[in-house]
């Protein structure tokens, strides 16, 4: 009799799977799905917030009065097209950005009341404007002027008021100052001459007011000594010699109503010599010389004869 054997491979049959737990996982899915599309939403806001609040941003302008003068100060993340201002009833002044995103302005203010329109924009069409009062009181708000004039190895200091002059102060590098107070006869004007230092040296020079107006103003100057000039004759010659403890920049003279000079294309180059003879020829008769040497420190001398020929 055939028998049928029957075999097994001892693996389990899979069964489907249960409709609660295909449930389950579809659930899942929803639910991170959900939480894509809302960070994605969420983030689509800020980042739109954040280009809403760039595109919103306008110039900022900071005003600041300082004595009769306004400050103004225009800040932006963008550049500025143009600022536009009107003082009183002064004719409108624009000013041009040229890609900058800060500018700074001084308006110069009127005694009394002033009243200032200004509107920035910038290249966007953004814009601001402002609206503002400042008011000046009568008085003395103008400082001192100083004039410094270098004549002849000396300086001369000159220090003016429109008003009235306190005093001024004046010292060399670091050395103690020295003051000198306005005199009665003299209120708006104070002067005074130095003799300048040898070697090379900064003058500082304060000018203060009768209100408090103050000014300073520094110079560097080279002190030199004047060139020097010796005249003599020989026998029909004149015999002009010129030294100088630095360098002799040109030599001029007249002789008997004949001008001559060193550099008589005046190209303004230095002789590069400390020392130097000239030797002319004299005239029958009286003969009248006068005689200017300068040196490169733009000092000058100047010297006069007289010299008989027979």
């Amino acid at each position: 009799m055939n028998q049928i054997l029957s075999t097994s491979s001892g693996k389990k049959n899979k069964e489907p799977l249960g409709i609660q737990t295909i449930t389950r996982i579809f659930a899942i899915i929803l639910l991170l799905f959900g939480i894509i599309l809302i960070g994605q939403g969420s983030w689509a806001m800020f980042t739109g917030e954040e280009e809403d609040k760039k595109q919103t941003t306008v110039p900022v302008v900071q005003m600041i009065q300082e004595g009769n003068n306004l400050k103004v100060t225009v800040q932006h993340n963008r550049a500025i097209d143009r600022i536009v201002y009107k003082l009183n009833d002064a004719q409108e002044i624009t000013l041009q950005g040229r890609g900058r995103m800060q500018i700074e302005e001084i308006i110069p203010l009127e005694i009394g009341e002033n009243s200032i329109y200004l509107t920035v924009s910038d290249l966007t069409g953004k814009e601001v404007s402002y609206n503002q009062s400042y008011f000046v009181e009568e008085g003395d708000t103008i400082a001192p002027e100083i004039e410094l004039i270098l004549e002849d190895g000396k300086i001369k200091i000159s220090a003016k008021d429109e008003t009235q002059m306190a005093y001024i102060l004046y010292y060399w590098n670091n050395e103690d100052e020295t003051r000198l107070d306005v005199r009665e006869e003299s209120p708006k004007l104070i002067e005074e001459r130095l003799t300048v230092l040898k070697g090379e040296n900064t003058l500082t020079v304060v000018a203060v007011d009768a209100t408090g107006n103050e000014t300073t103003k520094n110079q560097v100057y080279k002190g030199a000594k004047k060139p020097e000039i010796s005249l003599s004759r020989e026998e029909d010659e004149l015999i002009i010699k010129v030294t100088d403890e630095e360098n002799i920049q040109k030599v001029e003279f007249t002789l008997n109503g004949v001008f001559y000079s060193t550099d008589a294309n005046n190209t303004g180059t230095a002789l590069n010599m400390k020392e130097i003879e000239i030797r002319q020829k004299l005239n029958t008769g009286t003969n009248t010389i006068t005689v200017k040497a300068y040196n490169v420190s733009g000092l000058t001398q100047e010297g006069t004869g007289e010299v008989t020929v027979e």
